[in-house]
This record gives C-alpha cells, sequence and structure tokens, in this order.
C-alpha cells in the first residue's frame, strides 16, 4: 500500500478508536456526573487555580448564580467572604500537601456550619460539603443540656451518685456525697453500695434491687439506713431512676438526709406527748380562731374539760358561751364581744357547766396574732379548769379561818384565865391589905392613942397622926371592898347596885346616877364578874375624867347578848386621838375575852357614851325568864 494511504488509513484508525474512547469517557462522565447530582452531599471541582470545574444540583444551593455562570470562574472571587477563612486554609493545604482534608466549619457570613472534605488530585480539588447547621446546634444544645446536667449532679446540695446495676458499684459520685459521707472520691469508686449500708440492711437492699431489674417501672422513692465513714447511722430518703449508657445498665440516685428531721419529729412527738399529759395533769385545753375564715378548733384536753364529744360537736363562741353559768354568763359576753370587737388582750374567770351538768370553775386568757398590716388574724388561748384549786382555796380560807378563830379562842381562854388570876390576885390583896396591913395600922392607933394620953405635950401632935391612921384604914377598907367580889353565886344586879351606891358617895362632885337592868336570865358567874368589872372601870374613869354630873347605866338583853350602856354628860373627849391609860384597853380586853364588841361614841364636850355587846350562850330558854322583873332597879 502506497505510503498516502496507509498515513490516510492509519489517521482515519485512530481518528476512529479515539472516537471510541471519547465517546466512552463522555458516556461514563455523564453516568458519574448523574450519580454526582443525586446523592445529598453539594460536590463541586475546581481546576489548579481554583476555577469551577463541575458543581452538582446539591451545590447549587449554596451558589444563586446557577451552573453556567459559576463554571470557569475562580471560587475566591466569587466568594471573597471566604478569604482568610478556615476554608480557605484546608483548600491550600489539602493542595500543598496532595493529602485529603476534612473539617467542620462555622461561617459567620451566612450563619451557618458546613462539613467539608476536601479531596486533591493532579487536576486540582474535588470538595464535598453539607449543610450540618441544625445537627450542629442540636449537637450544641445536647453538649450545653449535657454540662448543665453535669453540673447539676457535680454541684447538687443533696448527696448524688450513679451505680452500675449489674455489679452495684459506684460509677461516680457527686461533691456533696463526698463531704456527707466522709469518703474521698476514689474510696468510694473503689466501694459497692452494699458498702455504705448497716449489715443487717443488706437483704433488703438485694430484695429491692432484684425488684428494679424486674419491673418496667424503675424509679424508686423509700427510705433506708446509710453508713458514714466514721460508722455514724444515717436515715435517708432516696430518689433512684435507671437509664443506660455505654451499654451498662446504671441507676441514679439523689439522698436526702432525714436523720435530724426523724430526730426533730421524734423530739416533737415527745414534747406533743408531754404536752398533751401536762395539759391533761393541768386540766389545761386550747383553742385557736382563725378571724379570717372564722376556723375554730378545740384541743382534745378542751373538749375533755367541757365534756363535749368531739366528733358531735363543733367549736364556736357560741357553743362556749352556751356553758356559762347563768349568773357570770353576762359578765363574760361582754368580755368576750368586747375582745373580738376591739382586739383586746384579756382574761377571765368564770364558773361553767359541763355538757354532763356538772358545775366547773375556769380561768381563760387569750392573745391576737398580727399580719404585716398589724391586722388581727388569729385569736387563739388556754382555758384550765381551775375547780380543784378553787376548792382547795377554799378550804385553805376555811381553814385559815378555823386557825384565827382557835387562835381567837385561844386568846379568849388566856385573858379569861388572866382576868381570873387578876380577881384572886385582888381578893388576895385585899385580904392582906385587912388582915396585915390593917391590923398594923390599928397597933399604930392604939399606941398613939396611949402615947398621947401620957404626954399633955403631944397630945395634939399624936391627934393628928390618928386621924391620918384613922383615914388609911378607911381608904384601905373602902379599897378592899372594891377589890374583893364574890367568885360563886354572883347576883350581878345587886353587886353593881352597890357599886354605884358607893361610887355616887365616894366623889366630891354631886353625881347623879340612872341604873336600869334587864336581863331576865341566869348565866356564868365569870361573865357576871366580867360585866362587873366593866362597869366599876367606867364609873371609875368617869369620876377621875368626866367631871359628869349625871351618869346612865343600863344592863340589858338585846338579841341573845347583854348590852351593856354607860352614859355620862362629862366633857367628853376625841375617840380618834390615842389616850394613856389603861382604863378604855383593860375595858376592851374583857370585852374580847368574851367574843364581845365595844363602840364608844364621844367628842369635846359632847359628854360620852360606851355600848358593849357580849354575846349569851342559853342553853335553857326557859332561864331567860327566871329573874322576876320586880327585880330590876
Amino acid at each position: 500500500m502506497p505510503m498516502p494511504a496507509l498515513i490516510i488509513t492509519y489517521t482515519a484508525l485512530i481518528t476512529l478508536i479515539a472516537g471510541w474512547y471519547i465517546r466512552k469517557y463522555k458516556r461514563k462522565k455523564r453516568k458519574l456526573d448523574l450519580t454526582i447530582n443525586r446523592i445529598n452531599e453539594a460536590v463541586i471541582s475546581l481546576d489548579t487555580k481554583g476555577r469551577y470545574t463541575f458543581l452538582n444540583d446539591s451545590a447549587l444551593a449554596t451558589h444563586v448564580l446557577g451552573r453556567e455562570k459559576t463554571l470557569g470562574r475562580v471560587i475566591w472571587d466569587m466568594h471573597p467572604e471566604t478569604v482568610g477563612t478556615d476554608f480557605w486554609h484546608l483548600c491550600n493545604q489539602a493542595t500543598a500537601s496532595g493529602l485529603p482534608a476534612e473539617a467542620e466549619n462555622y461561617y459567620a457570613a451566612i450563619d451557618k456550619w458546613f462539613s467539608v472534605k476536601i479531596y486533591p488530585s493532579d487536576t486540582g480539588l474535588t470538595i464535598f460539603y453539607q449543610d450540618i447547621t441544625e445537627s450542629k446546634k442540636i449537637g450544641i444544645a445536647f453538649a450545653k443540656s449535657e454540662e448543665k446536667y453535669r453540673t447539676l449532679f457535680y454541684k447538687s446540695p443533696l448527696p448524688s451518685w450513679l451505680y452500675d446495676l449489674e455489679t452495684l458499684c459506684f460509677v461516680d459520685v457527686n461533691e456533696a456525697a463526698v463531704k456527707h459521707y466522709g469518703y474521698t472520691r476514689d474510696e468510694f469508686l473503689s466501694m459497692s453500695i452494699k458498702d455504705i449500708r448497716p449489715r443487717e440492711d443488706i437483704p433488703a437492699l438485694l430484695e429491692d434491687i432484684a425488684q428494679v431489674k424486674s419491673d418496667t417501672d424503675t424509679s424508686r422513692y423509700s427510705s433506708w439506713r446509710h453508713k458514714k465513714k466514721n460508722g455514724e447511722i444515717l436515715v435517708v430518703e432516696t430518689t433512684a431512676h435507671s437509664f443506660s449508657q455505654d451499654g451498662k445498665h446504671l441507676r441514679i440516685v439523689t439522698v436526702n438526709d432525714i436523720t435530724q428531721k426523724m430526730i426533730m419529729e421524734q423530739k416533737l412527738l415527745d414534747n406533743q406527748a408531754k404536752l398533751t399529759e401536762a395539759q391533761a395533769m393541768g386540766r389545761i385545753g386550747y383553742w385557736d380562731i382563725d378571724l379570717k375564715a372564722n376556723i375554730h378548733i378545740w384541743s382534745d384536753e378542751l373538749y375533755k374539760i367541757l365534756g363535749f364529744d368531739m366528733t358531735e360537736v363543733m367549736p364556736s363562741t357560741a357553743q362556749f358561751l352556751s356553758l356559762l353559768h347563768p349568773e357570770d354568763k353576762k359578765r363574760a359576753e361582754v368580755i368576750i364581744h368586747n375582745t373580738l370587737n376591739h382586739s383586746v388582750e384579756s382574761k377571765i374567770d368564770f364558773r361553767f357547766i359541763t355538757a354532763a351538768g356538772e358545775n366547773r370553775f375556769g380561768s381563760m386568757e387569750w392573745r391576737f396574732a398580727y399580719n404585716e398590716n398589724k391586722v388581727p388574724i388569729r385569736l387563739f388561748g388556754i382555758l384550765q379548769d381551775i375547780t380543784e384549786r378553787k376548792k382547795a382555796e377554799e378550804s385553805s380560807r376555811l381553814l385559815a379561818l378555823k386557825i384565827k378563830e382557835q387562835k381567837i379562842q385561844a386568846q379568849r381562854k388566856i385573858s379569861k384565865a388572866i382576868i381570873k388570876a387578876q380577881e384572886q390576885h385582888k381578893n388576895y390583896v385585899a385580904q392582906e391589905l385587912h388582915d396585915n396591913i390593917n391590923q398594923i395600922l390599928f397597933g399604930a392607933r392604939f399606941h398613939l392613942g396611949i402615947a398621947g394620953r401620957k404626954c399633955e405635950e403631944t397630945k395634939e401632935l399624936v391627934k393628928d397622926s390618928i386621924d391620918l391612921v384613922n383615914k388609911a384604914m378607911k381608904e384601905i377598907h373602902l379599897l378592899c371592898e372594891n377589890l374583893v367580889t364574890p367568885l360563886k353565886d354572883i347576883d350581878l344586879y345587886e353587886i353593881v347596885n352597890e357599886l354605884i351606891h358607893k361610887s355616887a358617895a365616894s366623889t366630891d362632885i354631886p353625881l347623879h346616877m340612872d341604873f336600869c337592868y334587864e336581863i331576865p336570865c341566869e348565866f356564868s358567874d365569870d361573865l357576871k364578874l366580867n360585866i362587873y368589872r366593866i362597869v366599876q372601870e367606867q364609873l371609875h374613869n368617869i369620876r377621875k375624867h368626866a367631871q359628869a354630873k349625871n351618869v346612865k347605866i343600863s344592863l340589858a338583853l338585846k338579841e341573845n347578848s347583854i348590852c351593856i350602856i354607860v352614859e355620862d354628860d362629862g366633857k367628853g373627849f376625841d375617840v380618834k386621838q390615842k389616850r394613856k391609860g389603861l382604863g378604855i384597853s383593860n375595858i376592851t380586853h374583857r370585852v374580847e375575852a368574851f367574843n364581845g364588841s365595844i363602840t364608844i361614841q364621844s367628842n369635846p364636850g359632847a359628854g360620852c357614851k360606851t355600848e358593849v355587846m357580849i354575846p349569851l350562850k342559853v342553853d335553857n330558854k326557859a332561864q331567860l325568864y327566871a329573874r322576876a322583873s320586880g327585880d330590876n332597879g
């Protein structure tokens, strides 16, 4: 074959083969482009100058100019905002190293996150990228949430921990657990939850764990006993939940130490029991009124005091007022209504009648509670049954009166004994004066008479001496008569009447005396003698001090008492002024010795009236008229 023909043939063959390869390449490229266009990731190709050579359909979302206007243009010219960014550096890194590179980058200009993978080749770069903004936001939110809950776990004021539900070993503990239980974190992580339990509680723990594994609801709220590192036993409330992480079944537990709460509750129960016991012992009940809601509360003891059945009676003010004693009800109602209307804090003692009809004594006291505006919102108080105290006070009062009466009677007996001893002493003195002194004076007068007859010179002198002796003997005689009184079978009328006549005759000033005796009964000689001495003392005082001209003396029976009245028209005196002498004092003692009373009425220049009342005990009423009316003087 000629050379030209061979060349032509060879060229045609080459052209034919090249065309086949070109067609085959185009078919593969179309197929590859179709495949690339179908994937969700955005794909672009750049030549070594950074010019676009390919964009798939997903890449068009970030290339608003479209494929035709983008191909052949330099990427940094079309997106100048990306120059200097992490993406720009990543492309340069892949081009320089010839190694694939990938990263997640944030593009502030469009506020988006992209996941970028860059594959270098001799012809340039093929870049796969995907918008991961939403998943990134979720991841960031999740990370923040995880950090938040991690912080809540570690910084929680309550002890918390995680443990493996299969091995029961601690997986993690927070700071509060370390501080509260006394173990270090490393010590905790080397232990199981059985190690913080009293030995006798472990069977119950294992039983509960088995129940948790079998139940669909694994949440638990329960109470346990825990043991601290120092051996101290705690009473705790636990809240526990199960979850899975990294193929492990874990359980998170939060602990609330209620040891002190339990102690305080027990103390509160003990104090409440003691309070209830004290209320029962002291018979004290309390009540409380919510003034806004008008809700009344009575304690159990108050129900008992009032005699109500708490299941049948609703507490109220009206219910309480219905029990008040009729004589105390009006007074109590005024105080209670004043309290409610004017917020007055007070107390009151009163009588009430229980539901069973028993009369009792009560004492009530109350206070108000106010809100921040100083408005009363609560009224509360106590009611104490003071019946036994009132009875004791009454018994004490009667006993005191009895003791006082016994003392008075004892004093009166002493006074009577003194008076009797005085009378006996007076009789003794009178007898001594009469039998001894009077005889001596008589002897002296006898010898003076003899001496006077023998000597004329001394006769007149002796006569004067004899007159003085005679006067002394006369005075002794009168004194003896005043001192001596009969101690038995005394006739009061006779001895008083005789006393009056002698008193009238013994004064230098004319003295008129009236005597009235109206006692129609007999009584003891001691009382008669006492009355005689009272009258005698009165007449002595009148003769000595009163300068009276007329005296009235009356002895009468009035309302089973002997009334002694001595009245004169003398100069009188001021009864309020303290007087010297023993006269009135002696009379008072004699009156009190017989349970009597004395009244003195006097003014300067207006005379004096003394009235004495002495109770008279008459065993036989017929004795009231034993004395004939004709015996009166």
